[in-house]
């Protein structure tokens, strides 16, 4: 952002509170300085008390519209040339022209890409500041201009004289400094020809009626180049109210143009490779099927995914990875183009045919295919593609991918429908070993069916209380005292009975059900507590697992806090487990979120600590509570090798770093005996207990919280 539009003033007015966050967030977040207004006459008393640099106005508001609004404003002298804004969900050439003729500047409609509003915010703000300066200070008037890419302009009426500012020819080319009414027939011949006659209309009412406009439009300079430009104009009166005299400001915005072309491109293609994302795939896939669907034809999706590309992310590293990624593309956009799959639509650009979906995942769309052979010999070409060696910082990388292809209309009447299809083949493809393919069949089909069957019941399951809470006892293994728990979920299937969350867990995370889970979880523990408290049985710290998606959730502190409040509980009773991967995406984010927990309360565990990307530099930056070793290394800690090693430097390093350090999965005696003489005195696992129903846990709160060994303490 410019200096000058660093911490600019914005007025945002719209009666939609949701719009409001989503844009004052995108505005401060961007470094302006944000007020706010939920009706017009708000917004016109704001304007009356403070002195803002733009307004954001939405126009369709109860009482006193966006229209309203944008002409009491302009009533005012410091208001004559602010940058209002306009949002508006209409997008006709009436709503649009009102708008206009209504003093605003320019205008957005939602949807709003809130990407573009600060783009457009940006521009706004420094055509309005390019025009104070002009009031303001005549001598600066030059230096504002070329800085605006501006040029202004004078039409007398009396003498038909045309003049205008140097930044005007500099910009616009021509000689606009004549006489005669010709001069204005030789300005409109430079309009583009689409837009000529809007221009002369609005002219014309200004020199007739004194209209005021605002317009923007292509303008023609003499080498030929075409430029994009915004013009206000208004009319000046004598003492009489006769117009005598029309100035106008012509300002440059084909650079604003091309940035909002830019960020539609950007939108729509990903951003690595240059392909087509999945929006725009989609897109183009759907115009290509009803084509398909008019003229009795068959197209197919292939869906393709580099096998095991982890490994080369892992030996060569992300930057390696990508350049191998934009390779492939460069690839797959080349065998589409030279394997003629455009034969039905010719004009269709090759790059709108392949996507990269996500990750090492592409699409490819297959045009006329008169027989299932023909995807197979596509399909065949795109591997023979793939595995070509490819030469990355001097090293030789050979790749294999999988296939899966879907076709038109057998498999699927739509581009969604499709997409499933052949990632389902894609799977069936991977399952049979690197280099295959497979096309989509009806076992497949019968599979998603289950698998969708079984989704829509755990919605209903979360919907309908059929969720349930076990704990797990952790226990003092020195004094067979309670220390804690740890929440678990279960699944009360009204059919197939209690399941456990291996069950669940996985599809919940692929369904995007998983954060709703999570927060019923939080809730439901937190009740719990809630009960036991009520009935005098010993206070007890739980331990609930935050998922991936809920914590990188940018408001993920205050949405916990509020849960366990909202059922009389205090965050200081809750310890939330997270694991490794997590935590490393994003490491400075994770810290302020890290932190922000800690500060409402919540304790922190970093749960199956040693299977992920441990390291030191992490984990003495985060504030964490409690290091959790994991079950795998617990299981052979007393044969001594590399499991006992590490469970004994997660243990030190938990006590170096001032943390808690609890094992999980102890079975046995002999791991309860190692981990107690090496200092790891908290334990879970079911030589102590199972996850118990809420009743049997509340029953061992009763009970004063102690465990008996089978042969005495160990």
């Amino acid at each position: 952002m410019d200096d000058d539009q660093r911490g600019g003033r914005v007025l945002l007015v719209d009666d939609d509170a949701m719009i409001r966050m989503l844009a004052g967030e995108s505005l401060r977040h961007a470094g302006f300085r944000v007020s706010e207004a939920d009706c017009g006459e708000e917004a016109v008393r704001l304007f009356d008390a403070q002195e803002f640099d733009l307004i954001v106005l939405d126009v369709m508001m109860p009482d006193v519209d966006g229209y309203q609004v944008s002409r009491r404003i302009r009533q005012h002298e410091r208001g004559q040339w602010l940058p209002i804004l306009m949002l508006t969900g209409l997008n006709d050439d009436e709503s649009i022209e009102l708008a206009y003729r209504s003093g605003a500047t320019d205008f957005i409609t939602k949807p709003v890409n809130w990407l573009l509003l600060t783009q457009r915010v940006r521009y706004g703000m420094r055509a309005g500041q390019a025009i104070q300066a002009v009031q303001r200070s005549q001598q600066r008037l030059a230096h504002a201009q070329r800085l605006a890419r501006m040029g202004s302009w004078e039409w007398s009426v009396a003498e038909t004289r045309f003049a205008c500012s140097d930044e005007m020819l500099r910009l616009f080319g021509g000689d606009w400094q004549l006489a005669g009414a010709a001069t204005l027939d030789r300005f409109l011949a430079s309009v583009r020809e689409s837009d000529r006659a809007v221009v002369a209309t609005a002219r014309r009412t200004l020199l007739i009626d004194g209209q005021p406009y605002q317009l923007t439009y292509g303008m023609q300079r003499p080498d030929g180049e075409l430029r994009e430009v915004y013009e206000q104009a208004q009319a000046v009166r004598d003492a009489a109210g006769k117009i005598v005299r029309v100035e106008g400001i012509t300002q440059d915005i084909s650079e604003r143009i091309e940035a909002q072309q830019r960020i539609e491109h950007l939108s729509m293609h990903d951003g690595l490779t240059g392909l087509a994302n999945r929006q725009l795939f989609a897109q183009v896939a759907a115009v290509e099927l009803e084509r398909a669907r008019r003229n009795h034809g068959s197209c197919a999706i292939v869906h393709l995914d580099v096998d095991h590309f982890k490994s080369v992310n892992d030996a060569l590293g992300h930057a390696a990875g990508d350049q191998v990624l934009c390779t492939l593309a460069e690839r797959l956009r080349s065998s589409v183009r030279g394997a003629d799959l455009l034969a039905l639509n010719p004009s269709m650009r090759a790059a709108e045919t392949v996507a990269r979906i996500d990750g090492d995942a592409f699409t490819v769309l297959v045009l006329e295919v008169r027989a299932a052979g023909d995807a197979a010999i596509i399909a065949e070409r795109l591997l023979q593609t793939i595995s070509r060696p490819l030469s990355i910082d001097d090293r030789e990388v050979v790749l294999t991918a999988s296939i899966g292809i879907a076709v038109f209309p057998r498999d699927g009447d739509s581009v969604e429908a499709l997409a499933r299809a052949a990632e389902q083949a894609l799977y069936a493809a991977r399952a049979s070993g690197p280099a295959n393919y497979r096309f989509f069949d009806e076992e497949m089909n019968a599979a998603a069916r289950v698998k969708l069957h079984l989704e829509n019941e755990l919605r209903r399951a979360i919907a309908q209380d059929e969720l349930r809470l076990h704990f797990q006892p952790k226990v003092d293994a020195a004094s067979g005292r309670l220390s804690g728990a740890e929440a678990l979920v279960r699944w009360q299937h009204p059919r197939r009975g209690l399941l456990g969350p291996g069950e669940f867990i996985p599809l919940a995370e692929e369904a995007g059900l998983i954060v709703v889970l999570g927060d019923w979880v939080l809730a439901a523990a937190a009740r719990h507590l809630r009960q036991w408290a009520a009935a005098g049985l010993a206070p007890v710290r739980v331990s609930i697992n935050l998922a991936s998606p809920s914590f990188l959730e940018e408001q993920v502190a205050e949405k916990c806090c509020a849960i366990v409040r909202r059922e009389g509980i205090a965050p200081e009773q809750v310890v939330l487990e997270l694991t490794e991967s997590l935590l490393v995406v994003d490491a400075e984010r994770t810290i302020v979120r890290l932190n922000s927990l800690r500060e409402k309360g919540f304790a922190l565990s970093l749960d199956d600590f040693g299977t992920g990307f441990s390291s030191l530099s992490y984990l003495k930056r985060f504030p964490l509570d409690e290091l959790k070793i994991d079950r795998a290394f617990v299981t052979d800690v007393t044969r001594g090798g590399k499991d006992a090693a590490i469970a004994l430097s997660i243990i030190e390093l938990g006590h170096q770093f001032g943390m808690h350090v609890v094992a999980e999965g102890v079975e046995t005696r002999a791991q309860a005996n190692f981990l107690l003489a090496n200092r790891c005195p908290i334990q879970q696992g079911f030589l102590f207990s199972p996850p118990l129903p809420p009743d049997r846990f509340a029953a061992i709160l009763g009970s004063g919280g102690s465990f008996a060994f089978p042969d005495g303490p160990p």
